[in-house]
């Protein structure tokens, strides 16, 4: 054995060839490289708050899709390929209407193409290697078989003895005739059928899959007039799968559901080959890492290239406004939101599409705190939030998933940011709150004048009046108030208008 083995070098592979079918197959093979029509619901993840930015390295959402596919199938048994699957696929999951002679056997097929998955294949077996002359510098191919490999490195014999690939310090790669028939492009779920006669047939199938999520986030902007608002919300929805679902009709489920993770994502493993010992007689070669590039190209399988033709841009067409998105529907104690029109959900990408939409709706500015009870608080500000009421009569009236807020405040022909925060899961009939920064006018403080008694002061340097919302964070069966307290959110609060350049004190007792 000659060389060493090459430092961690991936060998990339251009697909093209379709894969052998094997001479001892007994049951036809039927392909359906892709569905007619697609539906993707997703769920969110129920370990997360729906508000926060989605990572596409680990989303832990998933999805149901619904494909409508048309097969021809043959009279007798056959093995039908479902090609173009989610990689995420969880293979019990999978429901198939419409065959004939129903499913006798599911399979998922996980031997994806690569470039150690074709050295594989090729254990034994001759393949033709590219490389450059030490002496001329020119290229030339000769005939070698792969005798192991592919962990830690390929070895092949050629009519110059055994050696390992990639390890002469000049750029090298393997040319393979065909591609292996157990080998495929992406995941493929199989499933073993018998028909009675040959037929054309539209099936259903139906799945999970991992890697998904969905959040939702508000923008809101005030009117000048400082008495309403308009709500807007975007769905934004993230795929990490490396398949993308065309023109697909999408779909976007609210609530908290019972839901065990499954992750079944099968990936392709790159070639990857080392060299040993560093520093030999050969470790002061130049860089061959562009001419490694440039070969990479070649690792072909034959009379398969890739071609890259210059198309001009297509005319810029105005498209119609969307239609306004629908209201949300009932699946149980569930929200179903639906996408009005189609839209294409990219490989390991996220889209945005509306969600909701709300014009004039009033509010009601607070100056919010939350306080531990009998805890000391010294002088602090307040928070800002804008109250909205969801009820039809309200201006809302429309269940709101948690997502993120942004609000904004309208100044003639600007939008001034005026505060980001969070919005939990309201229902209809619900209170929802809008962050809108702190406030250094209106300021909180509790004291504990005895053991079981707390004294919140609440004072407005304003010159106006203010409406203050404090809460004790306790059971409300455990507070007794000076003053009428009502249950918000869970809590026991207290609301009071606060006079211009006033205070107003709260008193309460804690019980067991």
């Amino acid at each position: 054995m000659r060389g060493r083995f090459a430092a961690l070098l991936g060998l990339p592979l251009v697909l093209g060839a379709a894969p052998q079918e094997s001479a001892d197959t007994v049951a036809p093979l039927v392909k359906s490289a892709a569905p007619d029509e697609v539906a993707v619901t997703v769920y969110r993840s129920p370990y997360g708050s729906g508000a926060g930015a989605l990572n596409l390295q680990w989303l832990n959402g998933f999805a149901l899709i619904t494909e409508m596919r048309t097969l021809h199938l043959p009279a007798g048994p056959a093995t039908i390929r479902f090609e173009g699957v989610a990689g995420g696929i969880v293979p019990a999951s999978a429901i198939i209407s419409g065959l004939p002679g129903g499913v006798i056997e599911k399979n998922r097929d996980e031997r994806l193409l690569s470039g150690a998955a074709l050295a594989s294949g090729y254990l034994g077996r001759r393949v033709t290697l590219t490389r450059t002359d030490r002496a001329s510098g020119r290229r030339r191919t000769q005939d070698a078989a792969i005798v192991a490999g592919p962990a830690g490195g390929v070895v092949v014999r050629t009519p110059d003895g055994v050696e390992a690939l990639g390890c002469s310090g000049l750029a090298e790669a393997p040319r393979y005739p065909s591609v292996p028939a157990d080998l495929t492009a992406g995941p493929v779920l199989a499933v073993s059928t018998n028909s009675s006669a040959a037929r054309t047939v539209t099936v259903t199938l139906s799945y999970l899959t991992s890697e998904f999520d969905w959040s939702a986030s508000y923008v809101a902007t005030m009117a000048a007039n400082g008495r309403t608002l308009d709500l807007f919300a975007w769905l934004t929805l993230a795929n990490g799968n490396a398949e993308s679902f065309p023109a697909a009709q999408v779909q976007a489920v609210a609530g908290r559901i019972n839901h065990r993770d499954e992750r079944f994502r099968v990936f392709a493993r790159p070639l990857q080959l080392s060299c040993f010992p560093l520093g030999t007689t050969t470790s002061d070669l130049p860089d061959r890492t562009a001419e490694q590039a440039e070969a990479s190209e070649d690792i072909v399988v034959t009379g398969m290239r890739i071609m890259e033709v210059s198309m001009p841009a297509p005319p810029l067409v105005e498209a119609p406004p969307p239609p306004p998105p629908p209201a949300p529907e009932s699946l149980g104690d569930l929200k179903l939101y639906r996408v009005p029109e189609r839209v294409t959900v990219n490989a390991r990408g996220q889209k945005q599409v509306a969600l909701l939409a709300r014009s004039r709706v009033p509010f009601q500015r607070l100056y919010r705190s939350t306080l531990s009870p009998l805890a000391i608080v010294p002088m602090s500000p307040s928070s800002i939030v804008l109250r909205l009421d969801n009820r039809a009569d309200a201006g809302l009236g429309i269940p709101l998933p948690a997502g993120s807020t942004t609000l904004y405040a309208q100044r003639g022909r600007e939008k001034l940011l005026v505060g980001t925060g969070d919005l939990s899961d309201k229902a209809v009939g619900e209170t929802a709150r809008i962050a809108a920064g702190q406030s250094a006018q209106v300021l909180v403080s509790q004291s504990t004048p005895e053991r079981d008694r707390g004294k919140v002061t609440v004072t407005n340097a304003n010159p106006f009046a203010v409406f203050a919302e404090i809460a004790v964070r306790a059971p409300p069966a455990n507070v007794r108030a000076s003053a009428s307290l009502v249950t918000v959110d869970g809590l026991p609060t207290w609301t009071v208008s606060v006079p211009a350049n006033g205070s107003r004190t709260l008193t309460y007792t804690m019980r067991n």
